[in-house]
């Protein structure tokens, strides 16, 4: 299984594997009807009988579902009923075409079972007002889930996008500027390109306290970076503020970075605490894990914020009870300098030495009187 590479209990967005098992599963019942040895006439027949009540079951589910959606023509389609009807019923060719399609070889094929089409339809009717009665053909949570990844109808999409247009995209372009003028009155106190960084934290189980300090004791709150100002949906010189955090090991300071959450998992996490929004525990991993999946993929098709800001993803109860949050961030901090020694030392390697490109260009002669020729097959 493919996993991210935030996590490893954040998986990859779904693939194809469940038309591939169909494939698998066509190919098995085609090898079996062959070996009870049907004809292919017969067997492409009752196929065909098949499909075409399919699909005539479906049409009449819509058409139930349209009676529902004609109360609310004006609040949901703005007072069309074409609106509606295309909503239940889909592209209208293709509905019509798959009702002809249906209706004609119900009909007029020849029929195995020797049934009146009227008393097929009939049945037909009368099997999806019981599935709909009873609820007999309602999506698993996994197809659920996968309807509402395709669609982007999550809530951590919203929630990641949100984050992204109305926060990170705002600030992440000026930190680099609003850290040197904090330097320049700090004394460097942020060194290294690690420590140029915003560090977002993200706990899956979307436990945000308002005090780091209270999480580890190894983390303590240092400074303020200057503040951020903008004009923002009607309100004038908004401020944006980011704290700097100075991580401390064995009682010595051995680390400095600007750190906080991810602000969002508290709406996720309160979600979760309040019925009304029938978010369950389950709901709401399942949510951050999307979240934190959907927000890097977003900042990768944004290198002016991506660049700037590191994603500290871990789940604590996992980890156990000797996880520590300040070794985790150093880790990362740590990490990024290693990298960055890496890619330097590579661009250095690559990179002629200086001195060679200012020397004189130097004429070599040979000690020979006479040119050789070009031709090697002349003595």
């Amino acid at each position: 299984m493919a996993y991210s590479s935030l996590h490893p209990s954040i998986p990859w967005p779904r693939g194809q594997r469940a038309k591939k098992a169909a494939f698998v599963l066509l190919s098995v019942s085609l090898a079996a009807l062959w070996h009870l040895g049907e004809s292919p006439e017969h067997i492409l027949q009752w196929l065909i009988l098949h499909l075409a009540s399919l699909q005539l079951g479906l049409l009449l589910k819509r058409v139930c579902h349209l009676a529902e959606e004609l109360c609310h023509i004006h609040s949901r389609y703005q007072g069309s009923y074409w609106k509606a009807v295309r909503a239940c019923l889909g592209c209208p060719i293709r509905c019509g075409a798959l009702l002809l399609l249906s209706c004609y070889f119900n009909a007029f094929l020849p029929n195995p079972a020797d049934l009146p089409f009227t008393w097929m339809l009939a049945l037909l009717s009368l099997s999806v007002a019981l599935s709909i009665l009873l609820d007999l053909q309602h999506l698993a949570p996994a197809e659920v889930s996968a309807v509402c990844e395709q669609r982007k109808l999550n809530v951590a999409h919203g929630l990641a996008w949100s984050f992204y247009i109305g926060y990170l995209k705002l600030i992440l372009p000026e930190l680099p500027a609003r850290i040197r003028s904090y330097n320049q009155r700090h004394n460097n106190i942020l060194q290294g390109i690690a420590s140029h960084r915003l560090y977002i934290l993200f706990p899956l189980d979307c436990g945000v306290p308002d005090d780091l300090s209270v999480v580890d004791p190894n983390i303590r709150f240092l400074h303020e970076l200057p503040l951020q100002k903008a004009d923002r949906a009607g309100v004038k010189s908004r401020v944006y503020t980011n704290s700097i955090y100075e991580l401390l090991e064995d009682g010595r300071p051995v680390g400095t970075c600007v750190l906080e959450y991810a602000t969002p998992l508290q709406t996720l996490f309160a979600m979760s605490q309040d019925s009304r929004a029938a978010f369950s525990r389950e709901n709401r991993l399942e949510q951050a894990k999307l979240f934190c999946q959907t927000l890097e993929d977003i900042l990768a098709d944004a290198p002016e914020c991506r660049k700037n800001c590191r994603l500290i993803v871990y789940q604590e109860s996992v980890e156990g009870s000797s996880f520590s949050l300040s070794q985790e961030i150093l880790k990362h901090l740590k990490q990024e300098e290693k990298e960055e020694v890496t890619v330097d030392s590579a661009r250095t390697s690559v990179m002629p030495d200086s001195s060679m490109l200012h020397q004189e260009p130097e004429l070599l002669i040979s000690s020979m009187d006479q040119p050789l020729p070009l031709r090697t097959d002349v003595y």
